[in-house]
């Protein structure tokens, strides 16, 4: 079984696939267990195969915390959710093989929430089914054993902080602003004498005297007789 990379993309985006979901009770799976399950999952994806459909299988765990186990149909460990992230390794024109995937998410399974396997391509699956499944169901069992684990452990709680150790609030700081001081200049005293020093005084006309006048009288009409 092999497909387009494009048309997976597109078949997975328009949601033109097989989607099953079957759910176990927290009860049921710690009185049952896991097989009966599994069991209806794998025999939804053979079919979908056998048809030559894409299918996703979900088997729902309704702990307080969900645990989905996934078996899916893909072309790269990505789960459906990342299919626009496909193009990022695969060339969109390529052919490629059909591969099957199993999947669990759960908070309590990894840091990332998320633990996705290749188990075989869908050809090969279909001929060894009996022997993928078994292989499948013992990963399975050895996840769960984990999460509960990791369920079972007393969550942490933040420890107050002492009265001694907690922070004071910083204080407030105010900023004094800088003053402006007027700069007065200076004249010198040379200026201020200069500005200060009185005008020199006008000597007063010479006064023109009945005397005078005369004395230039008499030396004109001297003259005028001489002659």
């Amino acid at each position: 079984m092999e497909i387009n990379v494009h048309k997976f993309q597109e078949a997975i985006l328009d949601g033109s696939f097989e989607h099953t979901e079957n759910h176990l009770t927290a009860a049921t799976f710690k009185k049952d267990g896991i097989e009966a399950g599994l069991t209806k999952v794998f025999a939804d994806v053979r079919k979908a195969i056998d048809k030559q459909q894409l299918i996703q299988a979900d088997l729902v765990i309704d702990f307080p915390e969900p645990t989905i186990i996934t078996v899916e149909t893909g072309i790269i460990n990505l789960p459906f959710a990342n299919v626009n992230k496909v193009t990022n390794f695969l060339e969109a024109d390529e052919i490629v093989p059909v591969r099957v995937y199993l999947v669990v998410a759960s908070p309590f399974v990894n840091v990332s929430g998320l633990r996705i396997d290749e188990i075989a391509t869908a050809a090969d699956y279909l001929t060894g089914f009996e022997t993928l499944n078994k292989q499948m169901t013992a990963s399975v069992h050895e996840k769960l054993d984990h999460i509960q684990e990791e369920m079972a452990k007393p969550k942490e709680t933040a420890k107050p902080v002492p009265a001694n150790k907690q922070k004071t609030p910083a204080k407030k700081t105010t900023r004094r602003t800088a003053t402006t001081r007027k700069i007065t200049k200076k004249t010198t005293t040379a200026a201020k004498t200069s500005a200060t020093k009185p005008a020199a005084a006008k000597k007063p006309a010479a006064k023109i005297t009945k005397r005078t006048t005369k004395k230039a009288a008499l030396k004109t009409t001297r003259r005028t007789t001489k002659k």
